[in-house]
């Protein structure tokens, strides 16, 4: 419980800081280097051996956090060259970027060397390369980005063509909302419904993968279940083999409250911390 309190209270910390108009590429820049920071040495601390030292875990993993936090906001400049350059080649761009920089920050908050073990998603689907000892390659399936593929695919149109050019499963419906208000696109997780009529609109795809940005950012969530999971899997074939198979990313349950929060008393839409970010990036801010 208090290792979660210090996530919420952190977060809101970070929040707070940049959320009143975060209007510039060092502010975005300090904020992505500090969450991974921040949150890579609390993973760390949490997957400390018995035989390390604190101090010495606790500063590791918050350098190779801050790390993985550049090279995260470095894939959200990429996503932002989609509306400035007018072109979605730049999601596959960032999305390597991106991969590489999340994937360090959950070597640094398990407590690895930051080269161990990288990864690339796509949808619910996840590739996962090993790199320590002997190079290999594993496929898994993450299951709540699987239950949103389903959801977001009910009564819309999968756009095979957009998905391909992006790196990221998108739906079309001339009809959506987010948050019950008409909206051009949500992105449920890291899931996108678009609003058909504005497909070409390329700022749209700079702010909707912005916010699977943001649905990564949360991934060291569940590195903090490492040793619980690594128990359950010694005492259970069934649960090990479950575990060979899935990742389970429930980053979700702490970022959909932390998005509901920041909605109190908005005056504007950007208000929201998430929000804010997505439009800085896809230049979308407007509070007229």
């Amino acid at each position: 419980m208090k290792k979660l309190k210090l996530i919420f209270i952190t977060s809101m910390f970070l929040f707070s800081s940049y959320s009143n108009g975060q209007n510039s590429n060092s502010e975005m820049a300090l904020y992505n280097i500090g969450l991974g920071s921040i949150f890579s040495g609390v993973g760390a601390l949490i997957n400390k051996k018995p035989n390390e030292k604190w101090h010495k875990v606790l500063l590791k993993g918050m350098g190779q956090g801050a790390l993985g936090g550049y090279l995260i906001y470095e894939s959200k400049n990429l996503i932002g060259k989609i509306e400035q350059k007018q072109s979605l080649e730049y999601s596959w761009y960032g999305k390597f970027v991106n991969s590489a920089g999340t994937s360090i920050i959950e070597n640094a908050s398990s407590n690895r060397n930051f080269w161990e073990k990288w990864h690339l998603n796509i949808g619910f689907n996840r590739l996962e390369f090993y790199t320590q000892n002997k190079f290999k390659i594993k496929y898994k399936i993450m299951p709540v980005s699987l239950l949103l593929t389903a959801y977001s695919a009910i009564g819309n149109k999968f756009e095979l063509e957009r998905t391909l050019q992006t790196g990221e499963i998108i739906f079309s419906n001339s009809d959506i909302s987010g948050d019950g208000i008409s909206a051009r696109g949500v992105a449920n997780g890291n899931i996108l419904v678009l609003n058909s009529n504005s497909l070409n609109e390329f700022d749209l795809y700079s702010h909707e993968i912005i916010h699977i940005y943001q649905y990564y950012d949360y991934n060291f969530v569940n590195t903090y279940l490492n040793k619980p999971f690594d128990n359950w899997k010694s005492k259970s074939n069934t649960f090990d083999k479950m575990n060979d198979l899935l990742y389970f990313d429930m980053q979700g349950a702490v970022l959909r409250p932390l998005y509901l929060l920041e909605n109190g008393n908005r005056n504007c839409y950007y208000d929201n911390f998430f929000e804010n970010e997505a439009g800085f990036y896809s230049n979308t801010i407007n509070c007229d």
